[in-house]
């Protein structure tokens, strides 16, 4: 059984840490869900300025049969442009559980903090699994046309509030409203709901590249999420949880992810900057061999 977790945990990190942005949604049938998103994407949508940005920190966690498997966590930033979310940048770590650890040597880089930088579609990493595996000199490992500027954000990146195409989908499936109390300082209302996984796919080609490879029914999973949103309409903490049930072997396993985020600084100015080519290595220039919780452009 608990090599059965561990290659589930593999699997499952592997995909949902590849990074994911958020596209148009669909348009909405009901008057009343449009209003209900109306004003907070208004508001996050005057936030879209080339130059500006915000900055979250966010903690996610996966639990199989009720014992914690992975903890990830996640600090930085996301840089807007004039079409959303353009970049990105973020320091973030993974933690496996002892038991996990105890069937895969491989998981002791892959602990290490690594530093992600997102430019359009080109991704440069450091630290973490490449720790070791760089070679001297060239401390950034360069991914090109496999990444997306709006990821780094959780490891159940379920709903991304600072993209306004995800916000407006989260919120249409709106049921309820209260007072959400104080979050860093603003006063907030707390907004909570239920949505299935294929509409946020619908809405996410990064939600569908990272979870349509792990074999769930997403018509059949349904992601309970809670906003905070601040008197000027701008989410100031979300979270989002969900079990889904996937094949491992001949065994049916069911994992749930969860996730807190916070975001602060929203307009301020953010820029993201690639590293220096000096100091960037190509995949072709890996020394040794990348363990299985990671995947790698062909």
């Amino acid at each position: 059984m608990k090599r059965a977790l561990m290659a589930l945990a593999c699997a499952a990190t592997a995909a949902l840490v590849a990074p994911a942005v958020a596209a148009p949604a669909q348009a909405q049938t009901s008057t009343q869900a449009q209003a209900s998103a109306a004003d907070p994407v208004a508001a996050l949508r005057k936030q879209v300025v080339a130059g500006h940005g915000v900055r979250f920190v966010s903690t996610s966690t996966m639990s199989i049969a009720g014992i914690t498997a992975v903890k990830f966590t996640a600090n930085g930033g996301f840089a807007f442009g004039r079409s959303g979310i353009i970049a990105s940048d973020s320091t973030q770590k993974m933690k496996y559980s002892d038991l996990l650890k105890e069937e895969n040597d491989d998981l002791k880089d892959v602990e290490k903090p690594l530093h992600a930088i997102i430019i359009g579609s080109t991704g440069y990493l450091s630290g973490g699994v490449y720790t070791s595996l760089l070679p001297e000199g060239k401390p950034w490992l360069r991914l090109p046309d496999r990444q997306r500027p709006g990821s780094s954000l959780s490891l159940a990146e379920f709903v991304n509030p600072a993209d306004w195409h995800s916000l407006k989908t989260v919120l249409a499936t709106t049921k309820s409203k209260r007072p959400g109390g104080s979050v860093n300082g603003a006063k907030t209302t707390l907004y909570r709901g239920t949505i299935t996984l294929s509409r946020l796919m619908k809405a996410s080609p990064g939600i569908k590249d990272s979870f349509a490879s792990l074999g769930s029914s997403p018509a059949k999973t349904v992601v309970s999420w809670k906003l905070w949103i601040g008197s000027d309409q701008l989410v100031r903490r979300a979270s989002a949880t969900a079990d889904l049930k996937v094949k491992v072997k001949d065994d049916s396993v069911t994992f749930t992810l969860s996730d807190v985020s916070t975001f602060a600084g929203w307009g301020r100015k953010v820029t993201v900057k690639a590293p220096p080519k000096s100091k960037v290595a190509k995949v072709s220039d890996l020394e040794g061999d990348v363990p299985d919780t990671v995947i790698l452009p062909d």
